[in-house]
């Protein structure tokens, strides 16, 4: 006899017994996400009832089940058990009902007039049966032996970006996304950890085709979402899965339905840019104060008189301000700090004459807030129309869809276009033929940052543009033009609001993608199926920018600047496999062995085969956009090239045994071959094994009421890595160019003679990254999944690392170095996925979901001869390096142990450039007595050491909460936006921050948030790299809050619908964080170069209404 489960320890009358397992780690999140509906729990209907049934739902070992639904069925007639099982209701003599019970199976009984029914219901395996598509092939959870998440459908579309990367942050362990608030850009998506100097992000593989791009993607359209995590189960992939794979599978219709099914998904809404806050500047009178206060110590550490020279604030101790900034247009040129009165009939003269060189700006002393004049509140909206159906041979499925987005950014744009199409039918038993098809229009206006707006680790953007333009400058000046910097004594920023009106409304750029495969399946035996695809994508695309002439700035532009670029690239996949699957009684095979070659392999965002055309000049006859030509420019310049992008061939196989459903063994094999390696290197065998043991089905544990599931996984696999590597990396190639190689030859000089010179150097013997994995989990489910753990602890070992290092001045002037293998990283952490569901009253249920991932990234060998490989320097710091011992783009510089605080401390402290009163004290590591790049020492890291997501959903009667919350823990930052806002010495006389309130003087000491407010840039200043920019970057974002609405069937059946649900919801709405900048969720273009902030476009919050009908 089996032993009695305690149900109703499961309920709130006390405290939840398996909630201290599960839940004491979901107190981390603050938050969570609200909702799934039960929509069996119903209101009593008003009908004319002939009997009272009533009866006791148990489980198979006959314990009662509190709260199980009964419905009659086909109404809205219905109640739950009480604590013991019991239930009673009204019904019609002729009734079915409908009993459920979360992790039971669904059961319909007829009641036949009977007035008592009892039911037992029958454990639900469905989750161990939930399938799980790799691409090639589908399995169970039952049968995997690897690292697999999946996310479902409604996750992703309940996030309003355009980019479904995005939507996956903190919702798989072991997956850290960093995005940013730019409409139309991709992410930096890692799949457990870095496991390379570039090329780290995942492979993606959309209906059974391998691609690296999908900005095409509806998220309305997706289906599952499954992530492979280790060796064991993305192996099957080879070269192209060191970083994880992906895999998408979009909405199809059913075999069998007989019925077509209509969907219209609705969002609609705004972003909000101010509610996330705007940079802290001074206003007008405290600049003014403070340029003098740097005066006055710039003059006390030169022990002589201040001089207060700036043209605008006067020559006395305390500045005034002029009646204007500028008066320029008049005879006699450029005036600034003008004071009394001007002419201004002879200024309108001068406009009006000369309006590209006359200006006239008054000071505006309220004080400019340029963030939020160059921001605003911008509309969000996707509309998805979605028709799928079937018959008994065949399904099919289409979809449309528009995703418009406006950036926060003034001018900025997004907007997506998609059509979609995918069947699947029975030509005969044994032959089906199938096809996916998708094509996209793209178009964005206004981007800006590099790795296509991905990250802006090297670049100044145009939000940085807000914290450099003083808040003494209008907008406008008194003509109505824009107002500059030509005015003296305020440095050289360029006014933010013109940048965006007049040339990035004009940059703009458009892509349509075809995105597709053909299939046909053939079954000349049971349980063997052959099957071809070809599948590819073609991406047509063109870009433009206009930069108009403008005199208004310090550093004029002094012509109209035109460019535009245009391109085309293609990329097949041919893919053939064979698959066998049979049981004989307890033993079961699976196996399926393929073939594979891909022609013009792409990089991440552009195809790498096709045909490249470039081209600019100045100064077009006309400033119209939709009227300039190549041929119409001055001076043009056009360029093109062709590119054979990448190839890969490849044989691949694997093979599943499994006994009695309890113990499965598995092992994968791929060969690859890659044309960007030398023939002596160019392939690759990627080898993986793994096992599984489902211990809840051993006879031991059939006598125990607390596990109903326990599979306990391990594996080991290899696999590679070619994506940091140039197609022609194993080729030298020359290149002329008129200033280099073009040359008199024979003693003539009468005219110049084309030549070559190396271009790149080429390096024919580089080899594979290779990455080792090791993987251990379990997966266990606990009081009949009301709680479910994922558990896994890895390792990936990375050997033979690719990189390009900086070749030697004799090689060529300009020749770019060729990838080498130049070391080892080793990656490993812990990543765990907690669920706990159940029902709080009768009519109120929830489902927690966490997930937790744990970290560690080192690189842990250089070649000989590399000590290690130092980052981009930026206005001639160098912030991050990548050494042994460390982690990716660790930043490196000096620790600051305070300011000098005494003459006596300046006198006595190691030798140090530039030292004096106020300034930066630097730690002397090695001790030598001098600060030197020897005491550059490791400050931090932008990788997090932990990370991980929350979701609550609560359910009651139709209505549904859900709330998200996403953190990171345990990196930095490096904040390069200090080095503009808070030094009064880089470009002295644009806008500073208010650290200046607390800059340092002897009172504050070592309390001061900067160091002395003067002009001196030294190494004890702005001049170097130090911990002073390193800032916490952890934080905690509660990534949505939303209310969901479903209505009645009485009411859909009125309506003649199947689905009908309305919204609110709030997205981004809260951020817990200690860093100083405007977003901490920094990325960047380059993997050796993230974290830093130069100006990162920020997060904002959205408030959106959503309607979903279903018919």
């Amino acid at each position: 006899m089996s032993q009695k489960r305690d149900y109703n320890s499961l309920r709130p009358k006390g405290k939840f017994s398996f909630l201290t397992i599960g839940f004491l780690s979901m107190l981390i999140c603050l938050g969570t996400q609200l909702a799934q509906a039960n929509d069996e729990i119903t209101i009593e209907a008003e009908t004319i009832f002939q009997t009272t049934v009533s009866g006791t739902i148990t489980d198979s070992g006959g314990v009662p089940l509190p709260g199980a639904n009964v419905v009659e069925k086909g109404t809205t007639n219905g109640t739950q058990t009480d604590f013991d099982g019991n239930y009673t209701l009204d019904v019609d003599a002729n009734a079915t009902l409908v009993i459920s019970y979360l992790g039971f199976q669904t059961q319909e009984v007829a009641v036949n007039g009977q007035s008592t029914v009892n039911v037992t219901l029958q454990d639900d395996a469905a989750a161990l049966d939930e399938v799980i598509v790799t691409g090639y092939q589908t399995e169970t959870k039952r049968e995997t032996t690897a690292a697999v998440s999946i996310v479902k459908a409604e996750e992703l579309a309940a996030v309003p970006s355009g980019n479904v990367e995005q939507q996956l942050a903190g919702r798989v362990a072991g997956v850290t996304v960093v995005t940013n608030g730019q409409p139309g850009t991709a992410s930096q998506i890692r799949v457990r950890g870095f496991g390379a100097f570039g090329g780290n992000q995942p492979l993606y593989v959309v209906d059974g085709v391998p691609i690296n791009n999908i900005e095409f993607l509806n998220p309305d359209d997706i289906e599952t979402t499954t992530v492979l995590k280790d060796a064991a189960a993305a192996s099957i992939y080879g070269a192209r899965a060191a970083n994880g794979v992906i895999v998408y599978t979009t909405r199809q219709g059913k075999k069998g339905a007989r019925k077509t099914n209509f969907r219209l998904n609705v969002q609609s809404g705004v972003q909000d840019p101010n509610s996330a806050g705007s940079p802290q500047m001074m206003n007008p009178q405290d600049m003014a104060r403070y340029t003098h206060i740097a005066y006055e110590n710039n003059a006390r550490a030169t022990g002589t008189d201040p001089q207060y020279t700036h043209p605008q604030y006067g020559s006395n101790p305390t500045p005034t301000f002029p009646d204007y900034l500028l008066v320029a247009g008049l005879p006699g040129g450029d005036q600034s700090g003008v004071r009394g009165p001007i002419d201004l009939a002879a200024m309108r003269a001068a406009f009006e004459a000369d309006p590209l060189n006359t200006f006239l700006i008054r000071p505006n002393l309220a004080g400019t807030n340029w963030y939020d004049e160059v921001t605003r509140i911008a509309p969000i909206s996707r509309v998805s129309l979605g028709i799928d159906g079937g018959t008994e041979k065949g399904r099919f499925a289409f979809g449309l869809s528009l995703q418009d987005q406006s950036s926060i950014m003034l001018e900025g744009e997004f907007k997506r276009y998609t059509a979609r199409f995918n069947s699947e039918w029975d030509i005969t038993p044994w032959l089906s033929f199938g096809e996916n098809f998708q094509m996209t229009y793209r178009s964005v206006i206004g981007q800006q940052g590099g790795g296509d707006g991905a990250g802006i680790a090297s670049q100044e953007s145009q939000i940085l543009a807000a914290y450099r333009m003083p808040t003494i400058l209008p907008v406008r000046d008194e003509f109505g033009s824009f107002a500059s910097t030509r005015a003296g004594g305020f440095n050289n920023p360029r006014n933010p609001v013109r940048i965006r009106k007049q040339n990035s409304g004009d940059d703009v750029a458009f892509a349509v993608q075809t995105f597709g495969n053909v299939f046909a399946e053939i079954r000349p035996a049971d349980g063997l199926s052959i099957r071809s695809s070809l599948g590819g994508q073609y991406i047509n695309f063109t870009g433009q920018s206009y930069g108009f002439r403008y005199l208004g700035d310090s550093e004029p532009q002094a012509s109209d600047n035109f460019s535009e670029g245009w391109g085309y690239g293609f990329q097949w996949i041919f893919t053939n496999t064979v698959s066998f699957e049979k049981t004989y009684g307890k033993h079961s095979i699976k196996a399926l062995g393929g073939i594979e070659a891909i022609n013009g392999a792409t990089t991440p965002t552009t195809p790498s085969r096709g045909r490249f055309i470039n081209g600019s000049g100045i100064n077009p006859f006309s400033t119209d956009i939709d009227f300039i030509t190549m041929s119409t420019v001055q001076s043009p310049v056009v360029s093109g090239a062709i590119a054979t992008g990448v190839n890969f061939s490849s044989l691949f196989g694997t093979l599943r045994y499994s006994f009695d459903d309890k113990y499965t063994i598995n092992g994968v094999i791929r060969r690859d071959g890659s044309s960007v390696f030398g023939e002596n290197n160019r392939y690759g065998v990627f080898p993986a094994v793994s096992g599984g043991w489902t211990v809840s089905s051993e006879p031991f544990m059939q006598n125990q009421n607390l596990i109903n599931n326990l599979r306990i996984r391990a594996g080991w696999g290899e696999m590679g890595n070619s994506n940091n590597v140039s197609p022609t990396n194993q080729f030298s190639l020359f290149a002329s160019s008129f200033q280099r190689t073009f040359y008199p030859i024979e003693g003539q000089n009468s005219g110049a003679n084309e030549g070559f010179a190396p271009s790149t150097i080429g390096n024919p013997d580089a080899k594979w990254e290779t990455s080792t994995t090791l993987n251990i989990g379990f997966d266990l489910g606990l009081w009949d999944n009301h709680v479910e753990v994922q558990f896994d602890w890895w390792k990936k070992d990375t050997e033979d690392l690719l990189f390009q290092i900086p070749l030697p001045g004799v090689t060529g002037f300009g020749a770019a170095a060729p990838s080498v293998n130049v070391g080892a990283m080793l990656n490993q952490g812990v990543d765990f996925q907690i669920v706990g569901r159940g029902n709080i009253t009768e009519d109120l249920s929830f489902q927690v979901t966490t997930n937790h991932s744990f970290l560690k990234n080192e690189v842990v060998r250089f070649a000989p001869g590399i000590d290690f490989l130092e980052g981009q320097a930026f206005r001639g710091i160098s912030p991050t390096r990548n050494q042994v011992g460390r982690p990716l783009s660790s930043f490196f510089g000096y620790n600051v142990i305070g300011y000098f605080n005494s003459e006596e401390e300046v006198a006595n402290s190691p030798a140090q450039e530039g030292k004096g009163l106020g300034r930066f004290r630097y730690e002397d590591v090695n001790g030598d007595g001098a600060i030197t790049p020897d005491d550059r020492v490791y400050l931090g890291d932008p990788i997090p050491n932990y990370s991980g997501g929350a979701t609550i959903e609560l359910n009651y009667k139709q209505l549904k909460m859900e709330m998200f919350w996403n953190w990171f823990v345990g990196n930095e930052i490096w904040n390069q936006s200090k080095w503009f806002r808070d030094f009064f010495g880089t470009f002295e006389g644009s806008a500073k921050g208010v650290a200046a309130f607390r800059s340092w003087t002897p009172e504050l000491g070592n309390n001061a948030a900067a160091p002395i407010w003067e002009s001196e840039t030294n190494l004890s200043t702005s001049g170097a790299g130090n911990s002073w920019y390193v800032e916490d970057g952890s934080y905690a974002r509660l990534q949505r809050l939303a209310l969901v609405y479903s209505f009645e069937d009485k009411v859909k059946d009125a309506l003649g619908l199947s689905t009908f649900e309305v919204g609110l919801s709030a997205n981004n709405i809260w951020t817990i964080t200690n860093y100083s900048g405007l977003d901490p969720g920094v990325g960047g273009d380059v993997d050796t170069r993230f974290g830093i902030d130069v100006g990162n476009f920020p997060v904002t919050p959205q408030y959106l209404i959503t309607v979903n009908l279903g018919l």
